[in-house]
């Protein structure tokens, strides 16, 4: 009787001990890069009930998400229950598996390998065609609710558009406080002066909560779209990427890890599934209601991420709506 005791209780014991398992669906680039390192590790930087936040030993940054949220290159999407794991604990790498903590493990051998599609040089319509599709985005996109964060200066940005000036001020006091640098940088980017956008971005690096500050998303946006508009029409064009680079490096020790990483990426042209493909629709077309829903989705992304990006993105092609018009003026239109 003892001994029968003593056998289900160690038994019990490995059970407890044994990770759950789930098997990766889909591995982002840059996630897929890391852990096929037998020799990378770190800590858990945060859990959340849809997302788990990870750092390597050198500072990288990688997620594990549900199977329902966007990808990125630095994604693992696993269709994973959360079980006990908080911040600080370890994860490492296991034959083909990711084993985060004790209790849990994500089974990599299976997962499809994701790589974002977004047009190159000689692939995008005139510029005049896509400065419409722009205007018609501003036509149709939903004026933002106050939860927003700074996707509420997206009707500053169209009024920009239509060579007026309208400043909204608001009770959100985050709001009010980027309200000036946005309409700064909103300008500089009509004048294709990236020196004093970059310079004025450094008044939104850190601007709200969270681990992704609105501000920094903000920006993302903004450097997103002027990474894809001089890689996409070079003759167009072209300026020194410098004052981006520097404002980068700047903002390492001034934002939170995961912010950084997400900003410096999108600097880069890398940023989520659905960003990817509206920048797609507005450089090359396609259709209108899926472009509604891959709108829709990425405004869902955390709290006010996506409309806070999406802001920044709209800013950044005004460089476009400026090329435009002094081409007009040009040609005494």
């Amino acid at each position: 009787m003892q001994n029968d005791l003593f056998i289900n209780s160690a038994q019990k014991i490995e059970t407890d001990l044994r990770p759950f398992r789930w098997r990766a669906t889909r591995i982002g680039q840059e996630a897929n890069r890391l852990v096929t390192s037998p020799s990378f590790g770190g800590t858990i930087l945060a859990v959340f009930s849809k997302n788990i936040y990870l750092s390597g030993r050198d500072g990288e940054i990688l997620w594990i998400a549900k199977v329902d949220l966007p990808m990125h290159r630095r994604c693992i999407t696993a269709p994973f229950q959360l079980h006990p794991l908080r911040p600080g604990q370890g994860f490492w790498i296991s034959g083909s598996s990711l084993q985060i903590g004790e209790a849990m493990a994500i089974d990599l051998d299976r997962g499809e390998q994701w790589r974002p599609f977004i047009i190159g040089p000689g692939q995008a319509d005139p510029v005049f065609m896509v400065n419409e599709r722009v205007n018609w985005l501003f036509s149709i996109l939903p004026r933002p609710h106050p939860e927003a964060g700074l996707g509420q200066a997206i009707p500053m940005i169209s009024a920009i558009v239509k060579g007026k000036d309208l400043r909204t001020v608001l009770s959100d006091s985050l709001f009010n406080r980027a309200i000036g640098p946005i309409h700064a940088i909103a300008n500089a980017c009509l004048r294709e002066d990236i020196v004093q956008a970059a310079k004025m971005g450094r008044e939104l690096i850190g601007l709200g909560p969270g681990l992704t500050p609105s501000g920094d998303d903000f920006l993302g946006g903004l450097f997103f779209a002027l990474h894809f508009l001089k890689r996409v029409f070079p003759k167009e064009f072209f300026w020194d990427e410098q004052p981006i680079l520097d404002l980068i490096d700047w903002s390492f020790s001034r934002t939170h890890p995961i912010s950084h990483a997400i900003l410096s990426d999108l600097s880069s042209g890398h940023g989520p599934e659905p960003l990817c493909d509206i920048l797609n629709f507005l450089l090359s077309g396609g259709d209108r209601d899926e472009m509604l829903l891959n709108i829709d989705r990425f405004c869902r992304i955390g709290h006010t991420s996506g409309w806070d990006i999406l802001a920044g993105l709209l800013t950044g092609i005004l460089l476009l709506t400026g090329k435009v018009k002094r081409f007009r003026e040009e040609a005494g239109d």
